[in-house]
């Protein structure tokens, strides 16, 4: 279940980005247009809210699902500047269908009123600002139609839009549920490795913890050092009956 959505102003740093009648982002007359781009899973608003992404102007917020709470900057305002929520809209929770439903009430209160630009799956006219995201022109942009998570469709649309960085925060699919470490992913590993091929500026930052994040990295290298490399994946292995099935 998701928390209630707390009230909240938009943030004075959006960037003002719309989406265009023809489903890609656009920026209007007299935008200033931004070059870099956060994209954060669970967890990782905390590592933007310490580095002041949240607050720099520098930065596109591609945010998602419920986290309406932690997409904020330091003064607890609304910070996102394009939202994502690419699940079949759920049926009437009152409905003969309703043991379907993707989404829970705050879910669809979100999808109902939320004031920034949002790509969904399907249409949905209730929300003005909702605009189903154009698969078949972002795959053909980027050469593939290969998307297994949401994550893999904002970086699609990062290199299909020629933004120039992007920041990784958040995204410890390897230690999630075993969806996540496998078909998730892979196609994000895909996706990173795709941009920076095509000379885009890719951090990924370490949780608060101090944990690195498995992306884009390995902790040894495999044979030259053998049985450190060995040791570490046996372990990993060993919590994969640990791991829940998906989400």
């Amino acid at each position: 279940m998701s928390d209630p959505i707390r009230p909240y102003v938009l943030s004075a740093h959006q960037s003002g980005l719309t989406i265009g009648l023809d489903g890609r982002l656009a920026w209007p007359a007299g935008v200033t247009r931004r070059h870099k781009v956060a994209i954060y899973g669970a967890g990782g608003w905390r590592g933007m809210l310490r580095d002041g992404i949240f607050d720099n102007d520098d930065w596109i917020i591609f945010s998602l699902n419920n986290f309406w709470n932690t997409s904020r900057d330091s003064t607890d305002a609304l910070r996102a500047d394009v939202w994502w929520e690419l699940h079949q809209i759920s049926p009437d929770p009152c409905g003969p269908e309703a043991g379907r439903a993707i989404q829970d009430r705050w879910d669809m209160r979100w999808l109902a009123t939320c004031p920034v630009p949002i790509y969904v799956a399907e249409p949905y006219p209730i929300n003005r600002k909702a605009t189903v995201w154009p698969v078949a022109d972002y795959a053909r942009l980027c050469g593939r139609k290969y998307i297994a998570c949401t994550f893999a469709a904002q970086l699609m649309t990062v290199l299909a839009e020629g933004f120039g960085e992007v920041a990784i925060y958040g995204l410890d699919l390897l230690a999630g549920t075993r969806r996540e470490a496998t078909v998730e992913a892979s196609c994000v590993a895909y996706w990173l490795g795709v941009l920076e091929g095509r000379g885009v500026k890719i951090t990924i930052s370490d949780h608060d913890d101090g944990r690195a994040q498995f992306l884009l990295t390995h902790p040894f290298v495999y044979g030259i050092e053998y049985w450190l490399e060995r040791r570490w994946v046996e372990r990993y292995l060993r919590r994969w009956p640990d791991l829940p099935e998906a989400i």
